[in-house]
């Protein structure tokens, strides 16, 4: 029984192959749309459209990692809705090292590795001030933790979707906020237009640095962006290759982590938890999509024969909402495999690992670099070839020392000499340990951090000239893979259409709406209020209707 059978992966790349110029052809027809509402001066309309346009090629891989044809379309919105402030002499091409930084991030949780990037980079980067602003909060809480570390650096914090507007107005208000700084950071998520309509006048805008969060997925922002900076090897290739930014423009900037100081000995973490001191405890921590089941074996299926020839092997898991395809495993192994949801207080249970075992088939970097952190041996599962490199867990520090496994007999195998070999176990989790230390805590980091820094303030200056013009669509590894490893489930156009329906003008959003009913039949009037609207009344009427009817 393999990782994933090679006539799976055969059947996945033939599916892939006839898939992805049907994308092409859809987002091509989004981008038509975008450019047709430029052409007739709504431009409004149009951002819409390329929104819709950058998310559908996200969710539904099309043969391409960037679209120079919409990149210019959200480029012209900027550059014919935001003029060029005469007023404004500052010079942000001047090599002077930054002072003050402005993060710009679409929406930050308390969870997930956009805001603990974001928390941890401002924690460590004390020398400098740091301010937010963010694009679409809509009703989430900008966490506490990120609240104090903007403070404590004499920053601020802006909510752009808190005040009446669109994606063009919004994008203008963020121009302006970045007028006083000297360099931007975008932690945006790949569909998120605003920044890239806000810093379309190049000569206006500061330095800015996108932070490569996404690698392995579609994303628009090349145009506007001085240096990429890349948390992986891999990522960074691909910058090169598929994306087409020089080399130097690029560099590696790790994931940030805090000092890990280990409060508890392993066995007084198990016996916190509840189990045997001599039990040999196995982990895994990751988001719910991460874990999907593939051929008919789930993630707690491939555990299943190591936790039959081991009784004291425990496998927990953490992250997964809803495991019903695991109760049979669950039984199998006598009740070995624990499963918990998603939650923030691990702690406990990365001081009780002895082995950290990648979620499959998405994997989960920041918490495989956590985990080593801890001293604990990785291993992660990769059935693909060299082609598709970007599906690995490759990170700086991980490259040598985590064990990949290609298929699940060699998995087990692996993890069985692990159980049984105390002394390589612990060798090889404190190897682990220092190289990430090495790379991405404290003083190392930050000198990574400050070549990028250097790089956005002395690389010359894009110039429309020096970008792609047209979308090449490729069908190859990894693309053909990326619909699998990537996307739970097929998203139609129309269901996108509709979760942008109140960032449209009202003759738009209306039109857009009746014809969506008249395809569909579903037709909740909810959806023809704006977003603004919406995000900061509608709801909290319903919450406050709600709280009275109790």
């Amino acid at each position: 029984m393999e990782t994933i059978a090679s006539d799976t992966l055969s059947l996945w790349r033939e599916e892939g192959s006839r898939l992805i110029p049907q994308n092409f052809e859809a987002f091509r027809s989004l981008v038509a749309q975008a450019r047709d509402f430029v052409q007739r001066g709504e431009y409004h309309a149009a951002a819409v459209y390329a929104e819709i346009a950058a998310l559908y090629a996200t969710e539904q891989h099309c043969g391409l990692f960037v679209s120079p044809e919409l990149e210019q379309i959200l480029l012209t919105i900027g550059r014919q809705t935001i003029p060029i402030d005469v007023t404004l002499n500052k010079n942000f091409s001047c090599n002077k090292a930054p002072r003050n930084i402005l993060h710009v991030s679409t929406a930050v949780m308390g969870i997930g590795g956009h805001s603990r990037m974001l928390w941890r980079w401002i924690g460590q980067d004390t020398e400098r001030s740091h301010s937010l602003v963010l694009t679409r909060q809509g009703l989430h809480e900008v966490p506490k933790f990120l609240k104090d570390a903007v403070n404590n650096s004499q920053g601020r914090i802006y909510v752009l979707d808190k005040s009446i507007g669109n994606l063009v107005s919004w994008a203008k208000r963020l121009r302006e906020i970045a007028a006083s700084a000297d360099l931007v950071v975008l932690h945006i998520w790949s569909y998120d237009v605003i920044p890239t309509i806000a810093f379309a006048n190049r000569e206006q805008s500061p330095p800015i640095v996108f932070v490569d969060y996404g690698d392995h997925c579609f994303w628009q922002g090349v145009s506007i962006s001085d240096v990429v900076a890349n948390l992986r090897e891999s990522g960074m290739r691909l910058s090169h290759e598929r994306r087409g930014i020089a080399s130097d423009r690029t560099a590696i900037l790790p994931i940030i982590l805090n000092p890990i100081q280990r409060m508890l000995s392993r066995a007084e973490a198990k016996r916190q938890l509840g189990f045997a001191e001599d039990s040999i405890v196995l982990l895994s921590i990751a988001r719910s999509l991460k874990y999907r089941t593939i051929d008919g074996v789930s993630f707690a299926d491939a555990h299943v024969p190591l936790l039959e020839k081991y009784d004291r092997a425990i496998l927990i898991v953490i992250g997964p909402v809803d495991p019903e395809e695991w109760s049979a495993a669950i039984q199998r192994s006598q009740g070995r495999i624990k499963v918990f949801g998603q939650r923030e207080d691990t702690a406990v249970f990365y001081q009780a690992a002895d082995i950290y075992v990648d979620s499959f088939p998405f994997v989960s970097i920041t918490s495989l670099l956590e985990a080593g952190s801890y001293g604990t041996p990785l291993v992660s599962r990769y059935p693909y070839s060299h082609a598709s490199k970007i599906l690995s867990a490759d990170a700086p520090g991980l490259t040598d020392k985590l064990i990949l496994a290609r298929n699940l007999p060699e998995y087990t195998t692996v993890l069985s000499r692990l159980v049984e070999d105390e002394e390589f176990r612990l060798s090889l989790g404190e190897a682990t340990r220092q190289t990430i230390i090495e790379r991405h805590m404290g003083s190392h980091w930050q000198r990574y951090l400050e070549d990028v820094y250097c790089r956005a303030t002395t690389v010359p200056g894009l110039t429309v000239t020096s970008l792609p013009t047209t979308d090449r669509m490729f069908v190859g590894e990894p693309d053909v893979f990326l619909q699998k490893v990537f996307s739970s489930r097929d998203i139609e156009i129309e269901e996108i259409i509709q979760s942008r329906l109140r960032l449209m003008p009202l003759k738009q959003r209306f039109y857009s709406w009746v014809e969506l009913v008249k395809q569909h039949g579903f037709g909740r009037l909810n959806v023809l209020l704006p977003e603004w609207f919406y995000w900061h009344y509608y709801r909290r009427l319903q919450k406050w209707s709600i709280s009275i009817k109790k």
